[in-house]
């Protein structure tokens, strides 16, 4: 197994990055999502583990971003539908990149806005660099939502494209995000 991507596969850097933030997305999504049905007295901690999984998403983005840069993915695999196909792809994978983003931004913007400060890890605190300002935290917040619903959508969108290419297009893409060459 090799850590850096192959012409025709994904490194383990690369594979290992991927399925992580898929389930840094998921979980911080769940969390969002059921928070509220674990009651008041859970609040705080599914809050925090809430905030820690977007965190990891950007931390996960950022190395992402880095290693793409220094160790291109493999090339497209051709389908029936090309060069559409390609461009499509490449553009959802941008996309999903940008809302990789975004939606922590927003999820910060909304914590940074209510005057809360962000709890790192338990070992680092920033405090808010604004004052309390509950219109912008209710719009942050609006936008949070809207943003990490496409995220998961869209995100559903690429897993469906992979299953294509799995199974309607009997290509290796899939196979080269599950175990590399």
């Amino acid at each position: 197994m090799t850590i850096r991507n192959t012409e025709n596969g994904y490194g383990a850097l690369a594979r290992g990055l991927h399925w992580a933030s898929a389930l840094a997305v998921g979980a911080a999504f769940a969390l969002g999502q059921l928070g509220e049905e674990f009651g008041k007295s859970n609040e705080a901690a599914l809050v925090f583990a809430h905030i820690q999984a977007g965190l990891a998403v950007l931390a996960m983005l950022a190395i992402r971003l880095v290693w793409r840069h220094l160790d291109p993915p493999p090339r497209t695999l051709a389908t029936p539908f090309d060069p559409w196909a390609a461009h499509a792809a490449k553009l959802g994978h941008w996309a999903l990149y940008a809302l990789l983003l975004a939606v922590p931004l927003a999820g910060l913007v909304t914590l940074f806005a209510r005057g809360q400060p962000l709890d790192i890890a338990g070992l680092i605190e920033y405090a808010s660099p604004w004052t309390r300002d509950r219109a912008l935290a209710r719009s942050a917040k609006e936008v949070h939502e809207f943003l990490s619903t496409a995220l998961v959508a869209l995100a559903a969108l690429h897993a469906l494209a992979a299953l294509a290419h799995h199974y309607a297009f009997k290509d290796a893409t899939l196979r080269r995000m599950l175990r590399g060459t």
